[in-house]
């Protein structure tokens, strides 16, 4: 019986037409996706949780120089273990040994940084199957290669491209397939290192990208998951809380690394506080307990509670307001129950007012009674609560997923960060009209203003990045690339110093150096 022809198995009817689909496939899947992505981010949300996708695309994007480094890598390793193999050993022995090697490496890459070997999988797959060494005489290939939409051209790139070359000039002889040469793999082994640089993660790969981008003069004063922050007048202390702070800390930053108190009492890892210098307070919400913390801000010790056993559970701001003598506590509310906006009577701890909006972020008026809300999750708005009143005086569409405010005294403007525009929103703070923009850092969330220089110092939540630029003009001035997860930003105009809280470090940011 007369042996396959190499590549035979690749031919077969349709000929121009199959070729049009074949190429044409894979831009109108992702025309597709484009124009289904609202409801797709819906779904994706439903099932697998903002949170994971919004971890996963802040962790790729953050660390591009190491995932690139690795995809260069990758590809190195796999030609030199192909060639030094296929030099002495059969195609199938040349394949078993790239194979398994390669696979090892990739596994141990990801245990290495602290990656979940689960994650391996998909760029294991895509070497063991794009480096098979068959010709494809058999006729399953064809249907494989006409109707495997995706999977034959991330998996069985080689054959693909063989398939597509005869459907485009059917009247030739069915093209010979090479299971030997380098060149021939080469996109199997692009497709692979991409994988690995896509979903290979872990704190190793930041402290990586760290070394490579973030400038020496940068300080991380803790490594933990921290979010609240804020100065004293003078400067010289800084509160911080988080997720990964069981108790309220306040660093003096003229010795940061041993100077600091903790309080006594837990805050349950609140996410915000308030911190109001005049009362000499500081006020966090504990929500394993549903009490209203009320701090000393020079001993951290408490003072009081309060209990607020309506408040909805998810992550709390609060502001605290000296003119009405009102604290405000706003909870993202995770869960639809409770009341996730309270305002309480700072002395008596009586609340005044209750409302069913779950604000991401409160910022209060320099001049106190007038709080601003903005929302990232369930609302694209931006309101404002008069405190005297106790009433919403104002209301004006933002776009979706706005994040954190900072307020411009000098020209009497609330900022507010839009991360899928990357820009900075400029409103009038008295009548919420939309004055223009500024350009920013991609995916802006957090940021506070030097009023000594006029400065924008913008952190953002995608790229791992500060930026500085002059409020009148637009102009960058510098960026400086500290890691992933950006979440709070406070700034000492007198020594041109940022303090920037993440998920993962506490970092302290001479900005202004040389200027």
């Amino acid at each position: 019986m007369q042996p396959p022809i190499p590549g035979a198995g690749l031919a077969g009817s349709g000929g121009y037409a199959t070729w049009v689909w074949a190429l044409l496939r894979i831009p109108l899947l992702l025309v597709l996706l484009v124009l289904l992505r609202r409801p797709l981010l819906d779904l994706t949300e439903r099932y697998f949780g903002i949170e994971r996708v919004t971890e996963f695309s802040i962790t790729v994007l953050s660390t591009p120089f190491t995932r690139i480094g690795l995809f260069a890598l990758t590809v190195a390793v796999l030609w030199l273990l192909y060639r030094r193999a296929s030099a002495a050993l059969s195609a199938w022995g040349a394949y078993a040994a790239t194979v398994l090697i390669g696979c090892g490496l990739i596994l141990a890459l990801f245990l290495g940084t602290g990656t979940s070997p689960w994650r391996a999988f998909p760029p294991m797959l895509c070497l063991v199957l794009n480096q098979l060494p068959v010709t494809g005489a058999h006729p399953m290939w064809s249907r494989l290669m006409a109707w495997g939409v995706g999977v034959a051209e991330l998996f069985f790139f080689r054959l693909y491209w063989a398939w597509m070359r005869f459907r485009r000039h059917p009247a030739e002889p069915a093209p010979v397939v090479p299971t030997r040469s380098s060149l021939a793999y080469l996109p199997g082994w692009l497709i692979t290192a991409a994988a690995v640089g896509g979903l290979v993660g872990g704190p190793r790969l930041v402290e990586a990208e760290r070394a490579l981008r973030m400038p020496a003069g940068v300080e991380i004063l803790q490594e933990r998951n921290i979010n609240g922050l804020a100065l004293d007048p003078g400067g010289r202390y800084l509160y911080v809380t988080g997720h990964g702070v069981r108790n309220l800390q306040r660093i003096d930053t003229q010795d940061p690394h041993h100077a600091m108190i903790s309080s006594e009492v837990s805050t349950g890892g609140a996410q915000g506080f308030a911190y109001d210098p005049r009362a000499g307070e500081v006020y966090t919400l504990n929500l394993q307990t549903r009490m209203l913390q009320y701090f000393d801000a020079t001993t951290l010790a408490l003072r009081r509670e309060v209990p607020l056993p309506d408040i909805s559970p998810g992550d709390p701001w609060i502001a605290a307001d000296g003119r009405t003598n009102t604290l405000v506590v706003a909870s993202e509310a995770d869960e639809r129950v409770g009341s996730p906006f309270i305002v309480v009577d700072r002395q008596s701890g009586r609340s005044l007012d209750k409302r069913d909006v779950d604000a991401g972020n409160l910022l209060l008026h320099p001049q106190g009674s007038l709080l601003y809300l903005s929302f990232f999750r369930n609302s694209s708005s931006l309101m404002v609560y008069d405190l005297e009143r106790r009433e919403f005086s104002g209301e004006v569409r933002t776009d979706a997923r706005v994040d954190r405010m900072a307020f411009d005294e000098a020209r009497g403007e609330l900022l507010l960060a839009s991360p899928l525009r990357s820009s900075v929103l400029r409103f009038d703070a008295r009548s919420l009209a939309l004055l223009g923009e500024i350009k920013s850092v991609f995916g802006v969330r957090v940021m506070a203003i030097d009023t000594q220089r006029d400065w924008l110092v913008s952190g953002s939540l995608a790229t791992g990045q500060i930026e500085i630029q002059e409020l009148a003009t637009g102009k960058v001035l510098s960026r400086i690339y500290l890691g992933p997860w950006l979440r709070s930003i406070v700034v000492d105009p007198r020594t041109a110093t940022a303090y920037v809280s993440a998920n993962g470090a506490l970092y302290k940011v001479p900005y202004g150096a040389g200027r």
